[in-house]
């Protein structure tokens, strides 16, 4: 009989919004131009290694030749890589073996470990890491099979659930009423007043949206110019910085105006909008509000306020999270899956590679390994339901995995180790 093939471990570390705070989180983050160099250091060691690194993340999911794992090795790599040698603590990782690790990217594609549930960005961001690691030559067969079921379970999230569905913030919630009342956005104009972090979040989601023209002012004009500057789009659109000083008398171009300044008192009042011939919806998203309620009191004017949106993302999240026990049923399925490709690869005899197709022999005996990887699922199952969040142990109940399934497999088939 042919050898077998020899163990590859699957693992996982890095750190995220659960494990360190951003100022931690931003201390190890790899623009795109530095994967590409980590790799390079990494691949010295494993054979295949991807890297995820976004606000929220920078996550290592790497394939080892032994199931022996020198993970402090791997967490240095990354510190000394980053300059970060004393600002980063052990206890800002987590630490993945097999089973938790695939889980752990699966939670992450269907964005159910997010800190928005049905972030709709991680998907993507997903995609641009796995192109950067085909890029450089770190994705080999257990890498490329794990993702691609990792996008094919996202992508089912947005058919098959309501998870995505819906603003899960007032700022985006500002933009989906305005939606709801104009239906495209394409035509009109909108008008944000106020440059913070609330106002930027608006301002990105009408560009998302395709508004056909976008004003911004601020008391600060910098600060303005810098948001409009900063906002990264795929479709073209009109934008300009309006004076703080003369943004009332251009409220009348406007078919959408959001506000969100840091004033102690109202901004916009009932006679700001005298003579004003169309409809204009006005939306307050400032605490203390910026729009007097009196402007409600024109026929012109739809007036919401941060209630209102407030009410529209409570129903949202609670759709959201409806479903979220549905996703974890898909995680699992897919995992279990994934895994029991995955503990075939060391039951595979090593056949030679000749370039050309295998013998009848080979496919039947490939045939047996996986009637009988199924008829022992429920080990595979409990492996995966199990993990105890300690590296070692888990590392441990892995190679204890391919022993015995190696060990069955001997028993079925009459045949030697």
């Amino acid at each position: 009989m042919k050898s077998l093939a020899t163990p590859k471990t699957l693992f996982a570390f890095g750190l995220n919004h659960k494990t360190a705070p951003v100022d931690v989180r931003e201390k190890l983050y790899l623009d795109e131009a530095e994967v590409p160099e980590f790799l390079v250091e990494v691949k010295k060691t494993l054979p295949e290694c991807l890297v995820l690194s976004t606000c929220n993340r920078t996550e290592f999911y790497g394939v080892s030749d032994s199931p022996e794992i020198d993970l402090e090795h791997y967490k240095d790599l990354l510190v000394d890589f980053k300059n970060a040698r004393g600002l980063v603590e052990d206890g800002h990782f987590f630490s993945l073996i097999s089973c938790a690790a695939c889980q752990q990217l699966f939670n992450v594609a269907t964005s159910i470990d997010s800190r928005i549930i049905g972030d709709s960005q991680i998907l993507k961001q997903l995609r641009d890491s796995y192109s950067l690691a085909q890029k450089n030559g770190s994705a080999g067969k257990i890498l490329n099979q794990l993702l691609q079921r990792a996008f094919k379970i996202g992508k089912k999230t947005y058919t098959e659930t309501s998870i995505h569905d819906g603003a899960v913030s007032v700022s985006l919630a500002a933009v989906e009423t305005a939606v709801e009342v104009f239906g495209s956005l394409e035509n009109r104009t909108a008008m944000v007043i106020g440059a913070g972090d609330t106002a930027r979040l608006a301002a990105e989601a009408l560009v998302n949206k395709r508004v056909g023209k976008l004003l911004v002012s601020n008391r600060t004009r910098t600060t303005a110019e810098q948001l409009l500057g900063s906002l990264d789009h795929e479709f073209s659109f009109e934008s300009a910085i309006v004076d703080f000083a003369e943004f009332k008398g251009r409220l009348s171009e406007a078919d959408i105006i959001i506000t969100s300044t840091g004033s102690p008192e109202p901004i916009l009042y009932k006679d700001d909008f005298v003579g004003l011939e169309r409809k204009i919806l006005a939306i307050d998203i400032a605490v203390p509000r910026d729009i007097d309620t009196s402007v409600g009191e024109n026929l012109n004017v739809i007036l919401r306020n941060i209630d209102d949106l407030n009410s529209i993302v409570v129903e949202n999240h609670e759709r959201r999270m409806g479903d979220l026990p549905k996703v974890k049923k898909m995680v699992m399925r897919e995992m279990v899956d994934f895994l029991t490709w995955y503990y075939s690869l060391s039951l595979m005899p090593e056949y030679q590679k000749t370039g050309t197709k295998p013998s009848v022999e080979q496919r039947n005996e490939v045939l047996r390994i996986k009637e009988f990887l199924d008829r022992n699922a429920s080990e595979i199952h409990k492996v995966a339901t199990q993990s105890s969040g300690n590296f070692r142990e888990d590392l441990e109940m892995h190679i204890s995995l391919v022993r015995t399934l190696q060990l069955k497999r001997a028993e079925a088939f009459g045949l030697p180790l």
